[in-house]
């Protein structure tokens, strides 16, 4: 794993329609370590998960059109609006505008690793989430990194060579 992390950087998705938090978080995230993508719709982040994989994804619970908590229930397989297969099983956490929102959204939460509140700490942010990435590798090594697989010409979801 520590050869794995010396040649790999998470690849994170943001998914937001804020401007604020993706250039907070787009810019932030690569200096400490990660690569970002940024997509600002619901409906553009199931396309993408249909092209390719990521290492980790952090949705903006204020997303405006489908919204987060449908988004998050479509990317698990738990909605009833569209099929029940999941699109990915990468950690995922909400990111809330308050620590009172926080506590609101937590209901919604489910699927979620959890949820981020804001004010958010770059010093504090990037070690969690490359925890969390780390503790999600060491449950699936035979998974490779987004970056490789898309490299490889593997499948998102299943792993499967294209």
């Amino acid at each position: 794993m520590r050869e794995r992390q010396a040649i790999h950087r998470p690849h994170v998705l943001i998914v937001s329609d804020d401007p604020g938090l993706v250039g907070f978080l787009g810019e932030g995230l690569i200096y400490a370590g990660f690569w970002t993508s940024v997509i600002a719709s619901a409906f553009q982040a199931l396309e993408v998960f249909r092209l390719r994989s990521f290492d980790l994804i952090l949705l903006d619970a204020a997303l405006g059109g489908m919204g987060a908590p449908e988004l998050l229930r479509r990317l698990r397989g738990q909605s009833d609006r569209a099929t029940r297969t999941p699109r990915t099983d990468i950690p995922l956490f909400l990111i809330a505008g308050s620590p009172r929102e926080a506590a609101d959204i937590a209901s919604e939460a489910d699927g979620a690793d959890g949820v981020l509140a804001a004010p958010l700490e770059l010093e504090d942010l990037a070690p969690q989430l490359l925890a969390t990435v780390q503790a999600w590798r060491a449950r699936h090594p035979d998974r490779l990194w987004a970056d490789a697989a898309a490299l490889a010409g593997v499948e998102p979801t299943s792993g499967k060579p294209t």
